[in-house]
């Protein structure tokens, strides 16, 4: 099976795919979403997203907050410190460095505090399809392996072999429907089964 008869496939599972980060309604909404979601489930984060953007709707308010006041609102997320100084900072510096409109390009992006390839590009890609590159998670990191994409675990070579592979107009679906095949059906712990790709598949083959 070729890697776009894979991407084929996850595309008929998931036909009607979205992100699943709720409650915004910006650009930068969107971006707190996916700084909030690392190491937290999309779940985690739209349980805080609500009243946090009720009370800081824009990089404007985000740049004027006191780091104790949004630690409040995101506590339940995990390093909820950490990412309350770096939506502090990135705002800050959005709003005076791009006169208050989040940057469109990863270049720009990774100059946020607690923006790297992968975030940018997760961005880049849900709102935009921008295609400038694909953001490896632990859910497309394990797909990709256990059907074969690549033998490296570095989320930055596996980006480079998945762009090799897959045309640059795709690049955005790699991201979408990778992560929702990961997260439902090829879990760490899974049924063999639920495989759809029992054939290529080394979690099932055992190769």
């Amino acid at each position: 099976m070729s890697p776009k008869q894979i991407l084929n496939k996850m595309e008929e599972l998931f036909p009607d795919a979205q992100s699943e980060l709720i409650n915004w309604g910006t650009p930068f909404q969107f971006l707190v979403c996916i700084l909030l979601s690392a190491q937290t489930t999309d779940k985690g984060v739209n349980s805080v997203t609500k009243s946090l953007f009720k009370k800081y709707p824009d990089s404007k308010s985000f740049a004027m907050a006191k780091i104790e006041e949004v630690e409040r609102f995101i506590k339940s997320v995990n390093y909820y410190r950490t990412k309350a100084k770096h939506i502090i900072k990135a705002a800050q510096i959005i709003e005076q460095e791009f006169s208050g409109v989040v940057p469109s390009t990863v270049e720009d992006l990774i100059k946020l505090p607690g923006v790297g390839y992968k975030t940018a590009n997760v961005y880049l890609n849900d709102l935009y399809k921008k295609n400038e590159g694909i953001a490896v998670d632990t859910h497309v990191a394990r797909v990709a392996k256990r059907l074969g994409l690549t033998k490296h675990t570095d989320p930055n070579k596996i980006a480079k072999d998945l762009e090799k592979l897959y045309l640059k107009e795709d690049w955005w679906k790699i991201n979408r429907y990778f992560v929702l095949y990961g997260r439902y059906i090829c879990r760490a712990k899974m049924k063999k089964s639920d495989c759809v790709f029992k054939g290529i598949c080394t979690y099932c083959t055992g190769l």
